[in-house]
């Protein structure tokens, strides 16, 4: 069995789950099953998140709300998930077009976002002032078992990763990336091509049209959480017919 996940926390994207959910009924034609992984189990297919990590929250970065998402590297917490195959979309993404070939690809190692939209360059001098990770966790395809070593690792340092690091990109281009040469990474990014950024562009340098949608990718990604307005999708004028009639 096949299983797409997300993860909820707090009121902000109460109306998301349900507009990803059709987005991926719509554009997935595989033997799968959905799940919502949240603080506040309400649907069918809601599961309760743990909150072990809770205590490491700290104000002044506003970041680890994000860590939460890594439970569900640690497949073991959630026995309703059957199967051996997962991919975990965040909310704000709008799907162009059929995501079944993500489950297609060679799983030798798991997948995650590359943001093809950064300047490498830039990355490489910025790799120690935890700015400009080419990483972004919006979209992780993996098997069973694979990210067990992130969770276990996190959970054995949980002082040093949630103190040092404000955002999870940042924790995984350090650990599991090597920016130098991705073929020697624990995770594999996903090639060109494939997934965009609503707000950073797509390929750098020849392409870095921001707002701007390309039908003949996979993905769009929004990541408002980290935009300076705070906009969500339904206000935003170009995307938001054809995401809520998805």
């Amino acid at each position: 069995m096949k299983n797409i996940l997300c993860v909820k926390w707090g009121d902000k994207y109460d109306d998301y789950v349900e507009v990803l959910k059709k987005q991926v009924e719509n554009h997935c034609s595989l033997d799968y099953k959905f799940y919502c992984l949240t603080d506040k189990p309400e649907r069918e297919y809601d599961i309760q998140l743990p909150t072990h990590w809770d205590s490491y929250y700290i104000p002044k970065k506003n970041a680890f709300w994000a860590y939460r998402k890594f439970y569900m590297f640690n497949e073991d917490l959630f026995p309703q998930l059957d199967g051996d195959e997962f991919l975990f979309f965040d909310l704000d993404i709008l799907i162009h077009s059929s995501i079944d070939r993500l489950f297609d690809l060679h799983t030798a190692r798991p997948w995650i976002v590359r943001g093809w939209w950064n300047d490498i360059e830039n990355c490489r001098k910025n790799f120690g002032k935890l700015k400009s990770t080419p990483l972004n966790s919006s979209v992780i395809r993996w098997n069973r078992g694979q990210l067990k070593p992130v969770y276990d690792h996190i959970e054995q340092h949980k002082d040093v990763v949630f103190f040092s690091y404000p955002t999870i990109d940042n924790y995984l281009n350090h650990f599991w990336y090597n920016i130098w040469e991705e073929k020697e990474s624990f995770f594999w990014g996903f090639k060109p091509g494939l997934i965009y950024s609503w707000y950073k562009g797509n390929v750098h340098p020849h392409d870095m049209d921001t707002h701007t949608l390309r039908n003949d990718h996979m993905i769009c990604l929004f990541n408002n959480s980290s935009n300076g307005d705070g906009e969500h999708m339904y206000q935003i004028d170009e995307i938001k017919d054809l995401w809520l009639n998805m």
